[in-house]
């Protein structure tokens, strides 16, 4: 439950949210007893956490902003809560303030870095590329999978154009401080070699053979910003269990890809991750040998 950031949703919006729940028909519904173990099984607990974690109060407009900006930054930083999983976590769970917006893991996926950062985060993007990503699940160099797919499913492809656009211009005046600094070790090459057979033998067919992907179908890989985050875990779900896109109006179509972890072992899959997050314009962390284990044991075990 993101109170930490509904917290800034005013009054009359949160009345007219009641109300429309109020219109929703009752359902049976057996709640499980508290599962939790000790010591978070004590609810006093969450007010040390709130203390840490928490600061209440309604969204404050900026007055030196544009109307547009704040209310895109009203719906990003309130309703739509985009920091809960975009932001990295504490060890408490609670938002890193001075890193926000640059990337979390969670739930078996990465929610990507959304702030400005030109390399892996949404400076190549336009605001319409945004505003559309968000109202299709197409835009930019990304097509929504996984965890994001969901959102755009059932949340931003039902906000109007207006909003659509205020989010778009808020998420590209978040400024960066990290990224560009950040220093990647060349590749080894052998693994590259390894990796750029397998990905012409495996990925190539739709992602093309210089990594610009087929329009409206499968996403380009060549100076992505989801391929060259540092935390590889969304691309090893990816090739690991495959994924689909999400399905709307804007965009019926939901392309699929298939899952590759019966086929692929985990050098293989590390060493194809690797070329691509190194092939093209791309600078991103090697991918190991152990990482690609360790996906394929978590997500073996949070699905079968």
């Amino acid at each position: 439950m993101p109170y930490t950031y509904y917290t800034k949703v005013t009054r009359d919006d949160v009345l007219a949210i009641r109300a429309y729940l109020n219109t929703i028909p009752a359902v049976q519904n057996s709640v499980e007893p508290n599962q939790l173990p000790f010591p978070f099984d004590i609810r006093m607990a969450l007010w040390v956490w709130n203390q840490l974690n928490f600061t209440p109060g309604t969204f404050v407009s900026n007055p030196n902003k544009s109307a547009e900006w704040n209310r895109g930054a009203y719906l990003a930083e309130g309703l739509g809560h985009c920091g809960l999983c975009h932001t990295p976590k504490t060890i408490l769970g609670g938002d890193k303030t001075g890193e926000r917006l640059q990337g979390s893991a969670l739930q078996g996926w990465f929610a990507a870095n959304i702030t400005n950062e030109p390399r892996r985060g949404l400076g190549s993007w336009s605001v319409d590329d945004i505003a559309n990503y968000l109202k299709t699940g197409h835009g930019g160099t990304s097509i929504a999978t996984g965890l994001m797919a969901e959102t755009v499913g059932q949340s931003t492809s039902r906000l109007t154009e207006a909003d659509l656009k205020a989010i778009a211009v808020y998420l590209k005046d978040r400024d960066h401080e990290t990224g560009e600094a950040v220093d990647v070790a060349a590749p080894d090459q052998s693994a590259m070699k390894i990796g750029a057979q397998i990905y012409a033998d495996e990925c190539s067919g739709c992602h093309g053979s210089d990594g610009k992907g087929t329009p409206g179908l499968f996403p380009p890989l060549a100076a992505s910003a989801l391929v060259q985050q540092n935390d590889p875990t969304s691309l090893l779900h990816m090739v690991l269990r495959g994924a689909r896109s999400v399905a709307t109006d804007g965009s019926p179509t939901a392309p699929a890809m298939p899952q590759f972890g019966w086929l692929l072992k985990d050098g293989e899959v590390a060493a194809v991750l690797t070329y691509v997050r190194n092939s093209w314009g791309n600078r991103a962390p090697a991918v190991s040998a152990d990482e690609a284990g360790r996906a394929r044991s978590t997500f073996v075990e949070r699905t079968d």
